[in-house]
């Protein structure tokens, strides 16, 4: 055979060796380690678990008289928040839709002449009024069951006054303070109570009817959350002077620290060992600190409750109001998620338990 056979040979044999090595290095499909079915299925089984937790949760906190308050607190003025954000789009709206009309009418009426005209509200004003006034009379009767349930908070003022007869607070000022909150507290439900009995018709004698009634009553809700400013007044009492202790509580703490290094180090340069009394020390320590951490929140959300009451009793307790609709639900909102954060935090170890 030539060599130009041989080559033509070769040639022709090439084609088949090429496949078969393409053949032998291609890549195999890798099976797929979770199928769309498993992950969906992943999916909503955690779903459900996040959705069964939350239910139990709910339940926990609305099983409590203290969680239910916490959370219509919060919704009743989320409502009149959002009531009066729509009513000012609505109002913003009309507006706006007046003054397009009396554009348009300027041109063809003559000096002197007036226009009145009665237009139909567009579909989109009418569901927002709708919206508008649903949320409204929503919040109101939100509120109007947190006051009756309050007509046997009596019953709470005579508990808080016995434990603080038996168990009197150790500190004289904060004794002093919660002494007074209770005799403001038990007007302010006196007053409460009186106004909103009176409100519903069932004190109806000669002193609650008529003009004079009417009087009355209003002077009841305002004096009622006059007595409330009192008792949030009493509060920045109390929480600034336990501020004050706690400020010197820990320059004392820090002083007794430094105090302590010194004796460790002493210690250490004469070989004493301690281990099993450290380790009680190190436990001590960190369950102070815990505490102390816990301390901290409270006075904490407490302040932040109080600060956002503050205004919302000022403005009750004048007949006119300071403060619009909108920043009494904004203000209420912000005091009652204060304490509903914390109910809802707590229902955690409810549920896990």
């Amino acid at each position: 055979m030539t060599s130009a056979e041989e080559a033509s040979s070769a040639d022709k044999a090439a084609p088949p060796a090429a496949a078969a090595a393409d053949k032998a290095v291609s890549p195999t499909p890798q099976p797929h380690t979770q199928t769309q079915t498993q992950r969906l299925r992943a999916l909503l089984t955690h779903t459900l678990r996040r959705t069964d937790t939350t239910l139990l949760r709910a339940s926990a906190l609305l099983a409590t008289p203290a969680g239910i308050d916490s959370t219509l607190c919060t919704l009743s003025y989320t409502l009149t928040l959002v009531h009066a954000r729509l009513r000012a789009r609505l109002t913003t709206r009309l507006y706006k839709l007046a003054l397009g009309m009396a554009a348009k009418a300027s041109d063809a009426l003559l000096p002197g002449e007036t226009l009145v005209a009665t237009l139909a509200q567009p579909a989109s004003m009418r569901r927002l009024g709708r919206a508008a006034e649903a949320l409204e009379k929503f919040a109101g009767l939100v509120s109007d069951f947190r006051v009756f349930v309050r007509l046997w908070g009596m019953l709470d003022m005579y508990v808080w006054a016995r434990g603080t007869w038996v168990q009197p607070p150790r500190d004289g000022v904060v004794k002093a303070v919660t002494w007074a909150q209770v005799l403001v507290n038990t007007a302010y439900q006196v007053l409460e109570n009186g106004a909103y009995l009176a409100s519903k018709g069932v004190l109806n004698s000669e002193g609650w009817s008529g003009e004079r009634g009417a009087k009355r009553q209003a002077s009841w809700w305002v004096w009622s959350s006059r007595f409330w400013a009192a008792h949030v007044a009493l509060e920045f009492v109390r929480l600034g002077w336990e501020w004050r202790r706690e400020v010197v509580v820990e320059r004392e703490r820090e002083r007794e620290g430094e105090g302590e290094k010194e004796g460790e180090k002493e210690g250490e340069k004469k070989g004493m060992q301690s281990g099993q009394g450290e380790g009680n020390d190190a436990d001590a320590v960190q369950a102070a600190r815990l505490r102390r951490e816990v301390e901290t929140a409270a006075w904490w959300r407490q302040l932040v409750s109080n600060l956002a009451y503050a205004p919302l009793t000022v403005h009750w307790s004048v007949e006119e109001g300071v403060v619009s609709e909108a920043w009494v639900g904004f203000l209420g909102m912000v005091a009652g998620g204060a304490g509903l954060r914390e109910r809802w935090r707590q229902t955690a170890a409810v549920v896990a338990a």
